[in-house]
């Protein structure tokens, strides 16, 4: 049987295998039948850090960074005569483990006994690297993405959801597969606005409006839809509730804001307190579509006005007049 000399004859038989070989990017390492290493290339030398004098003769498991490593891509070799890019830590002389991809091959003579194994390594530390980068990067643009996403949906001062995205997250939940039987819209307003930010300032009135979102957010439940509408309105969507839960909402609402106070500092120590009006509607009993009761509610919000503020209105609506007539 051929021993390790004869097995770097066979090797040697052909200049243009030995310079193919020689020449490849690839640590190119070859075994005897004891899994000794016979042949280790200059890009072996250099992937490795080990000079041939350390390696030749020497049991191929030293280039392993692991024995569970050595002993997985044994196995597979046995188990399928040849591997292609198998990841294993792999050993760098004087530096920390790199990402190994082996590639090799059983060798048999013609007698089909086997001769020994031919390894291509190339180092994927790299590759990795730049995959840990890219998911990294990708991380960053997805959390970037999704805080665009979501100033573009809300309103900065209050966090609430803009007109536009409450709107269309109550169309949503209204057409989705678990729609609710009913559906009710409360507009809010704040009574004389305009008085509050020429008296004590916008950054007052800012304070204010902060105030009524926090009562709205306290007062809604989990699967209610609240937005800011406009300036100092707001809008409130409450899956599955009829036209009295709706009122009722907005009465505990406007009792809480009518309760609250907004502190102000200056040269004396001022509480302000403030009042809202508030008309609702529900579908389907003031309106057939959700842009319809959104007029209903504006419409009963401006009778609300009309009669003296402070009040929420339930019944009447100049839209509703109009339709049917």
């Amino acid at each position: 049987m051929p021993g390790s000399h004869d097995f770097i004859g066979l090797l040697s038989d052909a200049d243009s295998l030995q310079l193919m070989l020689f020449a490849c990017p690839d640590a190119v390492v070859a075994t005897d039948r004891d899994d000794r290493v016979v042949l280790y290339t200059g890009a072996s030398e250099s992937m490795f850090g080990f000079a041939p004098i350390e390696v030749l003769h020497q049991p191929v498991r030293r280039l392993f960074a692991t024995a569970e490593g050595y002993e997985h891509f044994r196995r597979q070799l046995v188990a399928e005569q040849h591997i292609v890019n198998l990841e294993v830590p792999a050993v760098r002389k004087d530096h920390p483990h790199f990402v190994g991809a082996f590639s090799a091959a059983l060798l048999h003579d013609r007698f089909g006994e086997e001769m020994g194994t031919i390894l291509y390594v190339r180092d994927h530390s790299k590759m990795r690297s730049i995959e840990e980068a890219l998911r990294d990067n990708n991380h960053r643009l997805n959390e970037l993405v999704r805080t665009l996403n979501h100033v573009a949906q809300h309103d900065q001062l209050t966090g609430m959801l803009h007109r536009g995205s409450a709107i269309e997250t109550a169309e949503a939940t209204l057409f989705g597969r678990n729609a609710p039987d009913s559906f009710g819209v409360a507009l809010f307003d704040l009574d004389h606005f305009k008085g509050i930010n020429d008296t004590y300032g916008h950054l007052v009135g800012d304070e204010v409006l902060a105030s009524l979102a926090g009562v709205l957010k306290q007062t809604a439940r989990q699967d209610d839809i609240i937005g800011r509408f406009g300036g100092e309105e707001f809008i409130a969507f409450l899956p599955g509730a009829d036209l009295a839960k709706v009122a009722g909402f907005a009465e505990r609402v406007r009792h809480a804001i009518g309760e609250a106070r907004v502190h102000v500092d200056g040269d004396a120590e001022t509480d302000i307190s403030v009042t809202i009006s508030a008309g609702v509607a529900a579908m389907p009993a003031c309106a057939e579509t959700l842009q319809d009761a959104i007029r209903v509610a504006d419409d009963r919000l401006l009778e609300a006005k009309r009669a003296g503020r402070n009040r929420v209105v339930s019944t009447g609506s100049l839209f509703a007049e109009r339709t049917a007539a």
